[in-house]
């Protein structure tokens, strides 16, 4: 099962994978089952924390995942840290985790609005993830899969939806 190290195709990509805090790892699937990406917000204030905050949240309280659960999180002032590889099957969006990248965006934006740097950062992401998987990849928010009742990515980042160029 091999990965596809996508920090060493473009420098906009910072890995921190290592820097952040584990607990075991997420189960492994084939980069072939890839079909989507889902996108998130933190549903925290907007640059207050960091990777490693979520990682540490979703490993230490409810979840009891084994590392953040994200693939890649942009930051309030934009740039892309990549957090898993994308083999792992991570638990960021229920019935979507096989087939789905975890893109999330710092901030609540139930009542934050996205910086435009983050949503350069997500755009450019999106279409680079095409580019590197070599297919067309469906796009939602975390509350459009079936089966998941969230918010997320919240109401404002959904309203932002026309500007996504995806």
């Amino acid at each position: 099962m091999k990965d596809i190290n996508v920090t060493s195709l473009d420098k906009r990509i910072i890995n921190i994978i290592d820097q952040l805090p584990r607990n075991g790892n997420f189960s492994q699937r084939e980069i072939s089952q890839i079909t989507g990406i889902s996108v998130h917000h933190s549903a925290s204030p907007q640059g207050k924390f960091t990777a490693k905050d979520y990682a540490n949240w979703e490993m230490n309280g409810s979840m009891k995942a084994p590392a953040i659960c994200y693939h890649f999180v942009i930051p309030m002032s934009g740039g892309i840290q990549q957090t898993n590889l994308l083999t792992a099957r991570s638990w960021h969006s229920g019935n979507a985790n096989t087939s789905t990248i975890g893109i999330c965006l710092d901030g609540n934006f139930e009542t934050e609005q996205p910086t435009d740097e983050q949503i350069r950062d997500l755009n450019w992401l999106t279409n680079y993830m095409k580019q590197v998987l070599n297919r067309d990849l469906i796009i939602k928010g975390h509350r459009d899969w079936k089966g998941n009742a969230t918010a997320c990515p919240g109401k404002n980042l959904v309203s932002k939806q026309s500007i996504w160029k995806f």
